[in-house]
């Protein structure tokens, strides 16, 4: 697996490098530890640069910023060494979301690691909207890490029988996770009163119970892809909201990683998760990985 981290030097952007630190990685895994450095403009647009002092004072500014990125990678490097993968160091200079996305083309990365919030002493990178802008343009998949920074015990995969939720459980089944990990695959039915009339139910109770049968039929999906590489997954099946539902789920839970597809609508039409995993990956309280569908298994390391 190829991951690339990225660092503003916050608490909240380093939540990523600790991610990686307590995976079960091997020496065949690849971390890229990289901060993007973007040059002031502000002076320039005035014209002050002009001046001889502010020009000096200008230049001694940048190559602090380029000094401190460096010091920022290199710290971010010596946490990710304690995982055992082998560990890179690059910083780049340019606009945050455009840099990053160019590096993850360039090195093939299967996944980005980003805080859910940024602005650390590099002030010109804030990851916070890094990595919402990074969700939207979807360059490969993307794991936003929160607390608690540990291997985690408990999985949520949401699903909904669509490529990009096939993809998920596909690069999960794969994902390095610790032994024993337990996986909750997760269907939110929605609109069920939408359809009452037109599935012609005798009463809601036979259109729920015809609604949970096709739930159950399409998490399957899900639930063979990850067993057969051996994996425990657990299906569940709710009604409502996908949003609250899933957020809800993680509670009841008690989950450390949700997992989502980066769309979604699959061809079980009351499972809709589309825009869910953006929302999601906002609002929750645990690490979420959004994945996209183009993304491949990788060079795995770990069970």
């Amino acid at each position: 697996m190829k991951v690339v981290v990225a660092l503003d030097g916050s608490p909240e952007a380093f939540l990523g490098a600790r991610w990686v630190a307590n995976l079960p990685l091997s020496a065949v895994d690849e971390v890229l530890v990289t901060s993007i450095v973007e040059r002031p403009v502000l002076l320039g647009a005035w014209g002050y640069v002009q001046a001889p002092a502010m020009a000096e004072a200008y230049a001694e500014a940048w190559e602090l910023s380029k000094h401190e990125a460096r010091r920022v990678v290199e710290s971010g490097a010596a946490v990710c060494a304690g995982s055992g993968c082998t560990v890179r160091t690059i910083v780049r200079e340019g606009h945050p979301t455009s840099e990053l996305t160019a590096l993850v083309g360039e090195v093939g990365a299967d996944l980005i690691m980003v805080g859910p919030h940024g602005r650390g002493r590099l002030e010109s990178i804030l990851l916070g909207s890094v990595s919402q802008s990074l969700l939207h343009a979807m360059p490969t998949s993307i794991l936003v890490a929160r607390e608690p920074v540990r291997a985690p015990e408990r999985v949520l995969l949401a699903f909904d029988g669509s490529p990009h939720s096939l993809a998920a459980a596909r690069f999960l089944a794969q994902f390095p996770l610790p032994p024993g990990v337990r996986i909750d695959v997760l269907a939110v039915v929605d609109g069920l009163h939408s359809r009452y009339v037109e599935h012609g139910a005798a009463d809601l109770r036979d259109l729920i119970a015809l609604e949970r049968r096709g739930a159950a039929e399409v998490i399957q999906q899900a639930v063979e892809v990850l067993e057969a590489a051996g994996r425990t997954a657990k299906p569940a099946i709710r009604h409502g909201d996908p949003k609250a539902e899933i957020l809800a789920a993680v509670r009841e839970f008690k989950s450390d990683l949700i997992v989502v597809g980066a769309r979604g609508v699959g061809g079980f039409r009351g499972m809709i998760l589309g825009s869910v995993s953006r929302a999601v990956s906002k609002a929750a309280l645990c690490s979420t990985l959004v994945v996209d569908h183009r993304a491949g298994a990788g060079k795995q390391g770990g069970s």
